[in-house]
């Protein structure tokens, strides 16, 4: 459909008497923004709740991106999500150099996950618990032999309060069955209020049995129209996808569904022999080989995610009508459980390992087509090489925070490290978990402190809205630690 041509847009001034710390030219209507989509995480969420607080993370208190008096965000129409209650929280542009606007969207898919039952929570969970100790990560294993410890007390439990009292009334107290039935009474509420809508959310989107297949397809085919939209607008050159918790699942899922459903044709259209996309695509193949044999180099895993970087931006041609072949250029995960994958998605490592050999799980790198010379790509059309279904990652670049767990009940048992699962391309960004207490719903806590804290300062750099290059943006030293971290993991 044809779209009429728009007017000139100038960028607010501020209030008179006020010094501004630079000038924001007058920019046209063909100077494209950057979209942040955010996708909430589990339990009974409601639309923009999630999202305001985000923003103000992100942007209203970053005096790096605008002055506190040009920080101003408004809510205008979302015509991306197919729901009423949602709105686009749009910015102003950031300071100099480059100024551009942000526009922030959240992907709602709470609505869609409807009827959760304890039942079907508890059959997830006792998958979970009742396996093998071989089949258990080593890392996970403290966690796991709790829960099946609890499992099966609450089991003896229930079967001690089935029996009748004749058989119970010599050994047992007769203030067992009052404690008995408390104890049932608190453990229903907690059932009803949180093991359902809550953890069910993980239960049935991690499940793909029948009666959960509608709502997991429900749930992806939404999120990837919406980033199909946003590449066919023609309002944006690039979009950051950002996943906390259960959401982060789902992102994966939506990012590589999204991407299987780019046409070959259209990757061949974008890579013509000798062309700007066809070199950075060889750059980075070569970049992804190295980092794959050595994957403790620092200065390889900075080259690795430049040439990302620089491929992705051979990919925007076309954007300014819609026709981009992909613009995803950063997904980040802020407490997410893909560092669980090989127990969440798959039954155990062997299967998990199965699964990306077999093209099935987008990695980063994406998994080699073939090793010499290094290729994850393949001849989409005569003479143009594109990169295959799996390689969501050839361009888009993975960013995971998260918070350490100590003692189950501190820091964030639900996270972790995903590089060792989905690949050295990813960087890991590992924080302290400072207060003793649960921290998984922290990670844009307190934006308004100065200084601020350090998870509101990775999740800055993570969305690296100015996109910036890596050793730019992140200080050198952190790498190498995070480096070393995995050095000495593997040894």
């Amino acid at each position: 459909m044809a779209r009429n041509p728009k007017p000139a847009v100038t960028a607010p001034k501020s209030n008179p008497g006020r010094k501004r710390t630079s000038e924001v030219p007058t920019l046209t209507a063909s100077k494209l923004k950057t979209a942040v989509v955010l996708i909430h995480g589990m339990g009974e969420q409601r639309p923009m709740a999630t999202l305001w607080s985000f923003v103000e993370a992100a942007w209203r208190t970053d005096r790096t991106l605008t002055p506190a008096y040009d920080n101003a965000v408004y809510a205008k129409p979302d015509v991306i999500n197919d729901n009423f209650d949602l709105r686009r929280v749009t910015t102003r542009y950031w300071s100099d150099p480059d100024p551009k606007r942000v526009d922030f969207f959240e992907f709602y898919w709470a609505h869609l996950m409807q009827g959760n039952t304890v039942q079907g929570t508890l059959s997830w969970l006792r998958a979970l618990f009742i396996r093998p100790p071989s089949s258990v990560p080593r890392g996970l294993r403290r966690v796991w032999l709790v829960g099946l410890v609890l499992l099966i007390a609450a089991a003896l439990l229930m079967g001690l309060a089935a029996l009748p009292s004749e058989l119970t009334d010599g050994f047992v107290s007769r203030r067992l069955p009052i404690s008995l039935s408390l104890g049932s009474l608190v453990l229903s509420l907690l059932a009803t209020r949180w093991l359902a809508p809550v953890a069910g959310d993980a239960a049935r989107y991690f499940s793909p049995d029948p009666p959960n297949v509608e709502a997991r397809n429900a749930i992806r085919r939404a999120g990837v129209e919406v980033l199909e939209r946003l590449a066919q607008s023609g309002k944006y050159d690039r979009i950051v996808l950002v996943g906390h918790s259960l959401g982060s699942a789902i992102g994966l899922d939506v990012l590589t569904a999204a991407y299987e459903r780019v046409a070959r044709e259209t990757w061949a259209e974008a890579h013509p022999a000798g062309g700007p996309a066809a070199k950075a695509l060889r750059a980075l193949e070569k970049a992804a080989a190295k980092l794959v044999d050595a994957h403790t180099d620092p200065d390889l895993f900075v080259a690795f995610r430049d040439a990302q970087r620089a491929y992705a931006s051979t990919l925007k041609k076309g954007a300014q009508v819609g026709k981009a072949p992909w613009l995803v250029s950063d997904f980040v995960t802020l407490g997410s459980p893909l560092s669980k994958a090989q127990i969440l998605i798959t039954r155990n490592r062997e299967r998990f390992d199965f699964r990306v050999g077999a093209r099935g799980l987008a990695t980063c790198p994406p998994f080699f087509e073939q090793t010499t010379p290094p290729r994850f790509s393949y001849e989409v059309a005569r003479n143009r090489w594109g990169p295959h279904h799996a390689a969501p990652f050839a361009s888009t670049v993975w960013t995971n925070v998260y918070f350490p767990s100590r003692l189950i009940l501190f820091g964030d048992i639900v996270s972790g490290a995903v590089a060792p699962l989905f690949g050295p391309g990813v960087r890991d960004v590992k924080l302290r978990i400072a207060a003793p207490r649960f921290r998984h719903n922290d990670y844009w806590l307190s934006p308004e402190a100065d200084p601020a804290p350090e998870w509101i300062g990775a999740l800055r750099k993570a969305l690296n809205l100015r996109l910036a290059l890596e050793d730019v943006v992140w200080d050198p030293g952190d790498t190498a630690r995070m480096i070393n971290a995995r050095r000495e993991k593997a040894l």
